[in-house]
């Protein structure tokens, strides 16, 4: 994380900037991944999902803020990102802790 410190000061902009496209591109292929999710009816397979995304999203903010805690580097602008992340990172857990498994298919899907 100390690449994204003082980068005009290192001179690692460039290597800053690669590795956010490569997160963004990471971003888009997972978007896909859910868009075409919509197909599946299996209802464990959306469940797996969701649970991949509090845990993306609740590792994401633990990481952040740890480094917002502990370091003189970041302000308190990343502050509400953190709770971003955080409030995803919740929504999805209230989901998966309420939601039972037939839950997770699809509208209209036929059940038998």
């Amino acid at each position: 994380f100390e690449i994204f410190m003082n980068i005009e000061e290192k001179g690692l902009q460039d290597q800053a900037k690669t590795i956010i496209r490569l997160y963004g591109c990471l971003i888009l292929a997972q978007s896909w991944l859910v868009w075409q999710t919509r197909k599946v009816t299996d209802p464990f397979v959306r469940k797996i999902f969701a649970q991949g995304y509090m845990l993306a999203f609740g590792l994401s903010t633990l990481v952040l803020g740890y480094k917002c805690v502990f370091t003189t580097e970041w302000d308190a602008s990343s502050w509400p990102i953190i709770g971003g992340f955080f409030a995803f990172a919740c929504v999805y857990g209230w989901f998966l802790m309420t939601k039972k498994l037939p839950e997770y298919e699809p509208f209209g899907a036929q059940t038998v």
